[in-house]
């Protein structure tokens, strides 16, 4: 997919949402820099569900809100979200309230565009901006480059194969999720699947920092838990996932090691996050 194709994408999600669409397409005209990315409905976890914010922006750390005329009625379930949001990513919140009036909607907009204008230009100056470059976004060589996989940074992979291969396992191709790595010693190299389904039962908590690993095969499920247990590895771990447009990724979540005090064969192997940056030879 080409940058276009993706910002295209993006607004078209709004498509249903008049008063949400107006404000999307206006932010982005009037901000006319196609180095700053933008998520539309971009998912954020809460203590009970999660939420979809309307407009976002990765670089800037700014989630941008629309609240149409329905929100009159539900400010007290907003400032709950809100609180959610902020305690979850530590990112600010700008909201624009839809009124009558198409003047003030405008105004609105125009300051929250000169709001971003001037964080992208603190960043500029202190030389901590990073212009979006999409076709490195799933790039292999761009994080061997970097070298490293920060979490905090979302690193994303549309292949099993460009995350083994940004690591140094040199594959042309895959079938497996799991690799013991060639470069770096004592790791292996995870993707799980966090679904049920009819060899497997695994889960991630909701802040990420814990994996549940379960084989619900019996006949496997002795010889499996004995291997896992004597296995004392840490796992790069890549879970599968569908991004806000519906493409399957393979997201870093971090290196994970075993619990072996509270895993069973009952109740699954458990394993916690140790790291969330990976040095990359």
């Amino acid at each position: 997919m080409r940058k276009v194709d993706y910002i295209i994408k993006q607004i078209s999600k709004t498509n249903k949402k008049n008063f949400e669409n107006y404000v999307v397409t206006r932010i982005w005209h009037l901000l006319d820099r196609t180095d700053i990315k933008f998520v539309t409905q971009q998912f954020v976890n809460r203590p009970n569900g999660h939420a979809l914010t309307d407009m976002y922006f990765p670089q800037l750390d700014i989630h941008i809100e629309v609240d149409e005329l329905h929100h009159k009625k539900q400010q007290e379930l907003d400032i709950n979200r809100e609180t959610d949001i902020i305690q979850a990513t530590n990112h600010s919140i700008e909201r624009i309230k839809i009124t009558e009036d198409i003047k003030d909607i405008n105004k609105q907009i125009d300051q929250i565009v000169r709001k971003i204008k001037k964080e992208i230009l603190n960043q500029e100056k202190e030389k901590t901006f990073k212009p979006w470059n999409y076709e490195e976004e799933f790039n292999p060589k761009y994080y061997i480059k970097k070298g490293c996989l920060d979490l905090a940074e979302n690193p994303s992979f549309r292949k099993i194969v460009d995350a083994c291969n940004c690591l140094g396992q040199n594959y042309k191709s895959v079938q497996r999720a799991y690799f013991k790595s060639k470069k770096y010693e004592g790791y292996y190299l995870w993707f799980p699947k966090f679904y049920n389904n009819d060899e497997w039962d695994n889960k991630i908590s909701d802040d990420g920092k814990v994996i549940t690993e379960k084989c619900k095969n019996p006949d496997k499920l002795g010889s499996w838990y004995k291997g896992m247990s004597n296995n004392p590895v840490k796992r790069i771990t890549f879970p599968r996932s569908f991004d806000n447009l519906g493409f399957k990724l393979y997201r870093f979540k971090g290196i994970f090691e075993k619990d072996i005090k509270n895993s069973s064969m009952e109740n699954g192997v458990i394993y916690r996050i140790v790291k969330t940056k990976f040095e990359i030879k």
